[in-house]
């Protein structure tokens, strides 16, 4: 089916049968084998095959392993689904079912309490979401009578604005739910506390992709509202910024890497925003493999430690005693800060010259964001680094003897490891295939042959001195001075307190108040309740009012 769609562009649906057949109006449960559904089946693929692998080392002694291969198999399925879908209602399907999995997987060490609450934060946020995906396809039904893609780009031309307006924002707010951007990102740093593996699929690769792979899907419809396509260029512009500030901060190294992971989705949405949707699925196809490398090294060292903690500045001097974890860091993280020759590079550069390239005010602003996102980026990766493997050893001597590289883990990591050197080499190939199914925009051939060539090298400058500065400052002049930035950044800009203050304390009143007054009250006064007291009562009524006649 593959080399069907890749090579011959030939796409194959599937109708597996119909849900509901309704007048003119048809639901089918069908699958779309096309160019966009196959490249991303090829990093969903192979980095759950590999984190699978992964798993089975790393999970080794836990008593219940079975049942988290079985959850980590049943998410891969419905993530398939997801993308496989010929319509929304099946990729609602798999959209529904693959937040459900991240939550059991989440909360998989249940008797701890921090990893309960952050699956109960993840799935009340998603559902978010959902409940704006679910009126989104009851809009559709009402006006196109459908909810296959097809059908839908061929009427999205002839339809009003405003319900095009309205529609769009409502999959914008699903997918900034599904890939945390800026405003609904609390649930991704608490989502941490899941084991490694979950957070390399999940939280990395799959799962928060889901939102901008929606977002392309419904590109026909985006296409159409420019004013959604302006509004997603500059939330993800201040996501992707806001994240590097606060990952620069961070002393969790699992968080540091979520906090990476929100800030390439905000790449992926910032190239949408600009109308570069294969750059967008270009970013998701590398970004996959690069990141769950650096989340199988980050698992790799916390398993190692005996204590297990995520704290970065209880570390150091790990290089001599994990070499290929260093290795296959030391990959990803250069990766991710876009260095010539990596794959990373390829993905990530080419976004932040297309912001460029569109030559509007907007583009130049977000290029000169996404470039300081980018020098954040590299500060944070060093950072990790330098803490992590190059700092003085700041545990104690017991620790350090039990430290030791696992021979099962290596093998998907060197997989990964050479997906992250190679891959990027191959963009042509997959750019080519991607634009046959896509708007025409082909932005990145204008950007190629006309952006100064003082704008394609300045975010490897910036990041590369900075980073080094860093590296120097860490090792001859640091001294620890919290400052009142220092705090805001690493209390993640106070959002879970305004939050709960805000919005979860007062919505609990009144949802307290709401069952006081209408579930304990008047529904009881007029439910079932009311009107057995009521025939209870009647009979003693009319003897008493009877009595009282006769007397």
């Amino acid at each position: 089916m593959y080399w069907l769609t890749y090579f011959y562009e030939e796409s194959v649906y599937i109708n597996l049968g119909t849900w509901l057949s309704l007048g003119d109006m048809q639901m089918n449960y069908g699958l779309l084998l096309d160019s966009l559904s196959m490249t991303v089946m090829v990093p969903v693929g192979m980095v759950t095959l590999a984190v699978l692998f992964y798993a089975m080392d790393y999970m080794r002694h836990d008593p219940n392993r079975n049942r988290f291969y079985v959850m980590l198999s049943v998410f891969a399925m419905f993530m398939t689904v997801l993308v496989v879908s010929e319509n929304y209602l099946m990729m609602f399907i798999g959209w529904e079912f693959v937040g459900v999995m991240s939550y059991l997987l989440m909360s998989f060490w249940n008797t701890r309490m921090a990893a309960m609450k952050s699956a109960l934060s993840a799935m009340l946020l998603n559902r978010m979401g959902d409940t704006l995906f679910v009126i989104c396809l009851a809009f559709m039904l009402n006006l196109f009578h459908a909810v296959d893609f097809y059908t839908i780009e061929l009427l999205t031309p002839h339809t009003d604005t405003f319900m095009l307006n309205l529609l769009a924002m409502m999959l914008l707010m699903a997918a900034t739910a599904k890939s945390a951007q800026l405003g609904l990102h609390g649930w991704l740093l608490s989502a941490m506390e899941g084991p490694t593996p979950v957070s390399a699929l999940l939280h990395a690769a799959t799962m928060v992709c889901s939102g901008v792979f929606v977002l392309v899907r419904s590109s026909f419809m985006l296409e159409y509202t420019p004013s959604m396509l302006l509004t997603m260029l500059w939330l993800s512009g201040f996501t992707t910024l806001m994240s590097g500030l606060m990952a620069v901060v961070t002393n969790d190294m699992k968080r540091v890497m979520a906090l990476s992971t929100m800030s390439q989705l905000a790449m992926m949405m910032l190239a949408m925003g600009s109308s570069a949707y294969d750059l967008a699925m270009y970013h998701l196809y590398c970004h996959a493999f690069f990141k769950a490398l650096l989340f199988m090294s980050a698992g790799s060292i916390i398993h190692s430690f005996m204590s297990e903690t995520q704290d970065m500045r209880k570390y150091g001097g790990l290089i001599e005693y994990l070499p290929f974890s260093y290795t296959s860091m030391v990959v990803a993280s250069l990766s991710l800060m876009a260095m010539p020759g990596l794959t990373g590079y390829y993905s990530k550069d080419i976004i932040m010259e297309s912001l460029y390239g569109t030559y509007t005010v907007s583009g130049y602003i977000m290029y000169y964001i996404a470039t300081a996102s980018a020098t954040l980026t590299a500060m944070y990766s060093i950072r990790v680094l330098y803490l992590t493997f190059y700092n003085n050893p700041r545990s104690n001597k017991y620790t350090y003897n039990f430290m030791h590289e696992s021979n099962h883990m290596i093998v998907p990591m060197f997989i990964l490891a050479i997906y992250s050197i190679f891959l990027g080499y191959n963009r042509d190939n997959v750019m080519f295939h991607l634009n046959l199914g896509l708007p025409h925009t082909n932005t990145f051939i204008e950007t190629e042959f006309t952006i100064p060539f003082f704008f394609k090298w300045l975010p490897m400058i910036l990041g590369m001195s900075l980073s080094l500065t860093l590296m120097y400052i860490y090792e001859y002049l640091y001294k620890m001075n919290k400052s009142n930035v220092y705090n805001y950044f690493n209390q993640r800009m106070y959002y879970d307190q305004l939050l709960n203050n805000l919005i979860i304390r007062s919505v609990l009143n009144f949802g307290g108040r709401l069952n006081t007054y209408t579930d304990n009250g008047l529904t009881k006064v007029l439910g079932s309740t009311g009107i057995s007291r009521f025939l209870i009562h009647i009979p003693i009524i009319l003897i008493m009012n009877l009595l009282f006649l006769f007397l």
